[in-house]
C-alpha cells in the first residue's frame, strides 16, 4: 500500500474508532464538562497520543500482531473490563468524597471543580487510561492487518493518520462538552458525572460478559 493510501486508511481507521462511543470517551467528556475546556483539550490529546503510540505498534507489527490479539480475544476483554470497571469505581469514590463539598464552594473556576489537576495531569491521566485498555491496539492491529501495509513510509503513514483523526475527534468533542459544563450547575454536573460512571460499569459488565 502507497503511503497517501496508508494516511487516507489511517485517518478513516482513527476516526471510526475515536467515535466509537466507550468508556473512554465518556469519561472524557466528564473531564471537559467538570474542569473545562481547557482541561478537557489535554485530556483528549492524552486519548490521541495514546492511540498513535498503538498505531504504531500496530502498523509495525502488521499481521502478526493481529493475529497474536485475536488468539487471545477473551482474555484481553477480560482484562479491558478489569480496568474500565477499576477506572469507574475509582471515578465514583472520588464524587463520594467530594459530596461533603458546598455546591456554592464548586462553582466554575474555583479549585474544587478543577479536579484532577491542572492540562497536564488530564493529558497523563488519559494517556494512561486509554492505553490500559487493550481492546485500542487490539482494533488497529485487525485495520492494520488487513490492509497489509508494506515498508516503513506506509506504517508511519498509516500510524500518523490515526493520530491525526483521534486528535481532530477528541479536540472537537473535548471543546464540546466543556463549554456546554459552562452551563450546567454544580449539582448537576456531579449527577452527570455519576450517570457518566455508572455508564462505564455498564460498558466493563458487557465487556465482561460478552
Amino acid at each position: 500500500m502507497e503511503p497517501n493510501a496508508a494516511l487516507l486508511a489511517g485517518l478513516a481507521a482513527g476516526l471510526a474508532i475515536a467515535m466509537q462511543v466507550g468508556a473512554v470517551s465518556l469519561l472524557l467528556v466528564d473531564a471537559a464538562v467538570t474542569a473545562g475546556p481547557r482541561a478537557g483539550m489535554a485530556a483528549g490529546m492524552g486519548v490521541a497520543a495514546a492511540d498513535l503510540g498503538f498505531a504504531a505498534v500496530a502498523a509495525a507489527a502488521g499481521g502478526t500482531a493481529g493475529a497474536a490479539l485475536a488468539s487471545h480475544e477473551t482474555e484481553i476483554r477480560v482484562v479491558a473490563a478489569i480496568a474500565v470497571a477499576a477506572i469507574a469505581i475509582h471515578g465514583l469514590l472520588a464524587l463520594a468524597r467530594e459530596s461533603g463539598i458546598p455546591a456554592t464552594e464548586t462553582a466554575a473556576g474555583d479549585p474544587a471543580v478543577l479536579r484532577g489537576g491542572g492540562p497536564r495531569a488530564h493529558f497523563a491521566r488519559f494517556l494512561a487510561i486509554t492505553a490500559a485498555n487493550p481492546l485500542t491496539i487490539a482494533s488497529f492491529a485487525a485495520v492494520a492487518a488487513a490492509l497489509s501495509l508494506e515498508g516503513p513510509l506506509a506504517a508511519v503513514a498509516f500510524a500518523a493518520g490515526v493520530g491525526l483523526a483521534s486528535a481532530a475527534w477528541h479536540l472537537i468533542l473535548s471543546l464540546a462538552a466543556g463549554h456546554a459544563g459552562r452551563w450546567m450547575t454544580p449539582r448537576f454536573r456531579r449527577g452527570f458525572g455519576v450517570a457518566g460512571r455508572l455508564a462505564v460499569l455498564a460498558i466493563a459488565a458487557h465487556l465482561a460478559l460478552g
